[in-house]
């Protein structure tokens, strides 16, 4: 009998082993890269990666690189972007889908579908290898997010091993074959000038000294083992139904919430749909704080001029309003619910990634995971200010603090002039 209840025991333990996952937050931009590439490095099967941007700068280009030597070495690569923000140049594009790197766009523009080429985009950001490890968070593939630029963005990911990548390679895969994700056209090469730009990024990257100042092995003998990451995303459609998939998912642990909420959100406009389930937690007496971008910090005039507007009424509503503050971007995505579930993903809390955009965010609950993520939110918090109930930063005789005159005055150009007629696209 003893025997017996052994074996179930230890099936039981195995059952949980398999189901396991382990996870690390990424809030470094040297680490981001770094694990990043030498992901890359080690890959043996398959490498997929979605993003909403992938740019045309030094960070791109040795992403790529590694992507031709991987597919050189058989090694399956599939890359999709949205077609918006794919700035690749189609010369390199076709040398590297001449070298067996796949590359897709999402939901390519067309004349004569405007509204749809417009509104639905794809704002993933995955990096899956071998279906066993993956990155997820807010940065896409551009200096600006691996601390390389002049004004840079504070970012966080989450790396993660186990189930939760195999997950994810299923619903990209399901995406990367959809009607509405096209191959990335090709053109006709006259020289080999763009198999020469990457020979030579090839070499830079590879004679670089930082590379071997990292440790892929014992940066991962840090992970938090939780016992398993759940994936938000959205349906697979030529078209996002309102109110579904990632938004109805984070909407309902808010719901669910017993007395806090936390979150960080680069772009924040209040939905009624979202409104309504703020309210409805406040008056269950659950506090919530949010961390957004002030128009100092911010990159986006647009959503930025919607969220000015409402953030009065967002502090009358209850809630802990603040507003990062500094001279790089805020463009982290997290949420922490009653110190036990962590979120981190591509979900910002405004109206286009409600009702647009496709979006994902990886889940886990573990008061562990969600200590550490509320530190490392905390930390952003450092650097940003109050908004009091008048709507104004505490400790600041201005509205819009650090700001030149030109910007304010375009900003309330669009607050009141382009607003009005843009709702549900900002």
């Amino acid at each position: 009998m003893k025997k017996f209840i052994l074996i179930i025991v230890t099936f039981f333990y195995l059952i949980s082993l398999s189901l396991a996952d382990s996870v690390r937050i990424i809030d470094n931009p040297e680490d981001a890269y770094q694990v990043r590439m030498h992901l890359l490095e080690g890959a043996q099967e398959e490498i997929q990666i979605s993003y909403f941007i992938f740019a045309e700068d030094q960070t791109a280009l040795e992403v790529l690189a590694l992507l031709r030597k991987k597919a050189r070495e058989g090694v399956k690569v599939k890359l999709m972007i949205d077609s918006m923000f794919n700035h690749i140049p189609k010369e390199l594009g076709t040398h590297l889908q001449q070298e067996n790197v796949q590359i897709r766009n999402f939901n390519n523009f067309n004349i004569f579908k405007f509204g749809k080429s417009i509104r639905y985009r794809m704002h993933d950001k995955m990096f899956i290898v071998d279906q066993q490890k993956i990155i997820m968070g807010g940065r896409n593939i551009e200096d600006t997010y691996f601390g390389k630029a002049k004004k840079n963005y504070e970012d966080r990911d989450l790396f993660m091993i186990g189930n939760i990548a195999k997950e994810a390679s299923e619903y990209f895969d399901s995406l990367w074959s959809a009607d509405h994700v096209k191959e990335m056209k090709r053109v006709d090469l006259k020289d080999d000038s763009a198999a020469k730009e990457l020979d030579k990024v090839e070499e830079n990257y590879f004679s670089k000294s930082s590379l071997t100042d990292f440790d892929l092995t014992s940066w991962e003998s840090q992970l938090l083992q939780v016992e398993n990451v759940h994936l938000f995303h959205d349906a697979v459609n030529a078209k996002k139904q309102k109110m579904t998939g990632t938004a109805t998912q984070l909407y309902d642990l808010i719901k669910n919430a017993k007395k806090s909420v936390i979150i960080d959100s680069p772009y924040l406009i209040m939905t009624k749909e979202l409104k309504a389930v703020f309210k409805d937690a406040i008056a269950r007496n659950v506090k919530i704080r949010i961390l957004t971008n002030s128009l100092k910090s911010t990159d986006g005039l647009l959503p930025q001029a919607g969220y000015i507007g409402q953030r009065k009424k967002i502090v009358q509503m209850g809630i802990d309003l603040y507003e990062y503050f500094a001279d790089d971007s805020f463009h982290s995505k997290s949420m922490v619910v009653d110190d036990e579930i962590a979120a981190i993903g591509s979900f910002n809390f405004d109206p286009r990634s409600q009702n647009l955009n496709t979006e994902t965010m990886a889940v886990v609950n573990n008061s562990k995971m969600a200590a550490m993520l509320t530190d490392s939110m905390n930390e952003s918090l450092k650097l940003a200010y109050k908004i009091n109930n008048k709507g104004r930063p505490e400790g600041f005789n201005s509205k819009l603090p650090g700001v030149s005159l030109k910007k304010k005055v375009v900003t309330r150009l669009i607050q009141y002039l382009v607003v009005p007629f843009t709702k549900g696209l900002l």
